[in-house]
């Protein structure tokens, strides 16, 4: 038996996580959370869970979530075994957008900069930030310039301004860094 949730929310929600397994006996679930930070759990108030099959989203807001691994166990009211547990294997988990917007002086999140444009010391448009990778110290921009991409190491260093208003961040590259990517 599907459990039905009704969407009532009209808020957006972003893609965090997955329904990797069920978890005991008692219909819980073990989530896998994609960038392993779970900081938001405590915030946590509703959640949609994704069919990947048929598209279908639940939304839930009475559920109970508690640290595990890299992830969270989940239990949600009405899931009571692990046979209903089982049917909710690979479904996507989303959450509601505003747990990722940072106060002053807090680390942004990643989708915080998401579409913004990169701008040199000079005022120079480089690019847009079309996506984001790592080099396993650091978190990249993926940067579309006028002809091509180039990953941009996302560090205090070469950050000098961050403009949430208007969409765009002045770095301090090396001289030729982008150039060189970019070619």
């Amino acid at each position: 038996m599907a459990l039905k949730a009704k969407i009532e929310s009209t808020e957006e929600f972003k893609l965090v996580g997955k329904i990797k397994e069920a978890h005991g006996l008692r219909g819980e679930f073990y989530v896998l959370i994609f960038s392993g930070d779970i900081s938001w759990l405590s915030q946590l108030k509703q959640i949609q869970l994704k069919n990947p099959s048929t598209e279908e989203i639940q939304e839930f807001k009475k559920f109970k979530a508690k640290a595990f691994k890299k992830g969270f166990i989940l239990s949600i009211e009405g899931i009571s075994d692990r046979t209903q547990a089982e049917k909710y294997h690979g479904f996507t988990l989303s959450i509601p957008s505003k747990l990722f917007i940072t106060k002053p002086g807090e680390t942004i999140y990643l989708s915080e900069i998401a579409d913004f444009f990169i701008h040199d010391m000079q005022g120079i448009v480089l690019g847009q930030i079309v996506g984001f990778s790592t080099n396993g110290s650091q978190d990249l921009l993926v940067v579309q310039g006028e002809k091509s991409k180039a990953d941009i190491p996302f560090v205090s260093a070469f950050i000098k301004e961050i403009n949430f208003a208007q969409k765009f961040i002045i770095m301090d590259l090396p001289e030729g860094l982008f150039d060189l990517e970019n070619s």
